[in-house]
């Protein structure tokens, strides 16, 4: 796991003396990503305007090939070259192929299989490999880069257009793009927007004007000396597809059979290392899971597992992923977090975060990455079960919303939710109360906006609280930046995805499982993950997002994964074959912190400071008028407004490090 940054121009000035030094110093923002090595490349002709001119710059964490894994790396003639953060699981396979097409190879790393399967497939190697990565491959014959990420988000990829798009500036972080001069730190008000209705912000958006951020499943090629000028087109190498129709038809001790060969398989190839290697073990069925296939792929008693728990009851799951643990006979870690450790963390790693990200379970992620850092520097974990195996009870929310509509309730929806506002403001993890207002909330709009309410921050229609009214004004009026693929209204972006997925399935869950993966997984679960892993040098890895298990898990009928109010059937059938029966059936619990309650108590003074003060009152961006008011009933307990504040103050710590105007 690494990072990379780089730049493409046909402007000479943009590689006027300097720009070495220029990209060092991007390249350096990301040593925390990659500590152990680090490279350059420059490909500057003399005619920079006519061909175009490339620099790659690269930072590594070593995992595989410790030796000779060096990058930027290039074919054998030195004409295509390759920065690359990430893992490739099927390079042996893919290497085979490639050595007997007549490819040498110099390295044993991952990295090499893609500058040969660049000039072996061009565009189409992109959906041969199994793995998580950003990359950037310039190919120095046709003066053309093109620029990936991964089917699934795991790995980000910021970029910036300069010179009305004639330059590219890009990084595996937002920090790492901020840090070339010419990068403009102005906010982009659909970035803010996202943030406030996601939680995070929605790729290809960024927080910053002419910043975006690839999508996941997307590559970008940008062909320098193309005629006429420049040309940059998006291509979308990866999308969910209808249902495996041959998958489909398997009876269900067949399908279970698949899913067992093919999760055991997913966890073989993540187990690839030449470094110490762990498991984030929660004690829920996705981690137990992948725990106990790598513990029947090695010695249990050699495989560390890692656990954080919490002293408040309703958020401790410590003991579940001990049972496991004990069952497995694998080497446990535990740390227990104090409220202390947590509030003490607040306001550093909000200073820390790349780009705003408010899902305080960073907060234990963060703990955790540290914790298990100690020990190994690979880990796996149990991401992507409850997204493509229906886990979230927003699936079954959704069915009882259907009823809601069909019953002809909305006339009367007003009179429910004034009488849930009467409900006592509870401060438990998801509390019935704050599940109640949300589900009425969320019965407000239509399709796969109505899940963006229920799982995401605060709604549309309560924007106006907290926005300053001039940015607002610039939220409804059309802007065209340097990339025409970013949408202008992030709710029809919302309702043109969910109704072409839901085309492609059988019914509206296989649609909303491909929607959750898309924005809810990719831009929100994974950055946290990586977010909070890489601030340590870690690589995390995950199983369930192996396209092989994706494949099998779309095809699965609704019935296989929910019926009722149980959710991810299948991965429960398969867990009683393997796991404790304690642990397969109980309810399914968030990696939450009591964040409510925090910024009632210990939270507060810091938070109302933050948010009542100065920096608020100024800012171009925001009302502090609502803001205040939106404190203050949280503060008295008249209602729970943890999502928005916390998005809020995860805001006003980035743009006091970035000083986006």
């Amino acid at each position: 796991m690494c990072g990379i940054v780089g730049l493409v121009s046909v402007v000479p000035s943009r590689f006027a003396p300097g720009v070495d030094g220029k990209l060092v110093a991007m390249r350096d923002t990301l040593t925390h990503r990659g500590p152990d090595d680090a490279g350059l490349y420059l490909d500057i002709p003399d005619d920079i305007a006519g061909n175009g001119a490339c620099g790659l710059a690269f930072r590594r964490l070593s995992i595989l090939d410790l030796s000779t894994g060096h990058q930027p790396l290039s074919n054998e003639d030195g004409t295509v070259w390759v920065a690359f953060n990430g893992e490739i699981y099927n390079h042996l396979e893919l290497r085979q192929e490639l050595e007997a097409a007549g490819h040498r190879f110099a390295t044993h790393t991952d990295t090499e299989v893609l500058v040969h399967g660049w000039e072996q497939w061009g565009d189409k190697l992109l959906p041969r490999l199994n793995g998580m990565f950003d990359l950037a491959l310039w190919d120095g014959r046709t003066r053309t880069l093109l620029l990936a990420r991964d089917r699934f988000g795991k790995k980000p990829l910021f970029v910036a257009g300069l010179d009305g798009g004639r330059t590219l500036v890009f990084g595996s972080e937002l920090s790492a793009v901020l840090a070339h001069p010419g990068v403009e730190r102005r906010l982009d008000p659909r970035g803010l927007e996202s943030l406030l209705l996601f939680d995070y912000v929605a790729s290809p958006h960024a927080l910053i004007q002419d910043v975006a951020t690839l999508e996941p499943g997307t590559a970008w090629r940008f062909e320098a000396a193309a005629p006429g000028g420049p040309q940059l087109t998006r291509l979308r190498w990866y999308e969910p597809s209808a249902p495996d129709a041959d998958l489909a038809n398997l009876n269900d001790g067949e399908s279970l059979a698949e899913l067992d060969r093919r999760i055991a398989k997913a966890v073989e190839r993540r187990l690839m290392a030449d470094v110490p290697l762990g498991i984030f073990l929660s004690g829920g069925i996705d981690s137990s899971l992948v725990a106990w296939y790598a513990a029947r792929l090695r010695p249990a008693a050699e495989l560390d597992t890692f656990a954080i728990g919490f002293d408040d009851a309703t958020f401790d799951e410590s003991s579940h992923a001990r049972t496991v643990a004990r069952h497995l006979g694998t080497r446990h870690h535990e740390r227990i977090l104090s409220p202390l450790a947590c509030l003490q963390l607040v306001p550093d790693l909000l200073g820390k975060l790349d780009q705003p990200l408010a899902d305080a379970s960073i907060l234990p992620t963060w703990f955790l990455s540290k914790f298990a850092r100690e020990q190994v520097t690979v880990a796996l974990g149990g991401d992507g079960g409850d997204e493509w195996f229906l886990g979230y009870p927003t699936f079954y929310a959704h069915h009882v919303g259907r009823l809601w509509d069909h019953l002809g309730m909305r006339p009367l929806q007003p009179a429910f939710e004034a009488m849930a506002r009467h409900l006592p403001v509870s401060r438990g993890n998801l509390s019935l109360d704050f599940q109640i207002k949300r589900f009425l909330g969320g019965l407000r709009y239509d399709g796969g906006m109505r899940h963006v309410a229920w799982i995401g921050g605060l709604e549309p229609r309560q924007h106006a609280r907290v926005l300053h009214p001039d940015l607002q004004a610039r939220l409804s009026q059309p802007t065209r930046g340097v990339f025409p693929w970013t949408s202008e209204d992030l709710q029809t972006e919302i309702s043109q995805t969910w109704h072409e997925w839901r085309a492609l399935g059988r019914d509206d869950m296989d649609g909303l499982a491909a929607l959750y993966a898309r924005y809810y997984l990719g831009d929100g679960v994974l950055q946290k993950v990586d977010r909070a892993s890489m601030l340590h040098s870690l690589e995390v890895r995950a199983p369930l997002l192996d396209p092989d298990v994706v494949q099998l898990a779309r095809a699965l009928p609704t019935r296989a994964k929910l019926r009722g109010r149980t959710t991810k059937i299948a991965l429960r059938r398969l867990a009683e074959q393997k796991l404790p029966a304690d642990i397969v059936r109980r309810p399914k619990k968030g990696f939450g912190v009591p964040l409510a309650s925090w910024l009632r108590g210990p939270l507060k003074a810091w938070m109302t400071d933050q948010l009542t003060g100065e920096t608020v009152r100024s800012s171009p961006h925001l009302n502090a008028q609502g803001i205040a008011a939106v404190v203050d009933e949280h503060v008295r307990g008249k209602a729970d407004h943890r999502k928005v504040l916390w998005a809020l103050l995860c805001f006003v710590a980035w743009q006091e490090r970035v000083r986006a105007s």
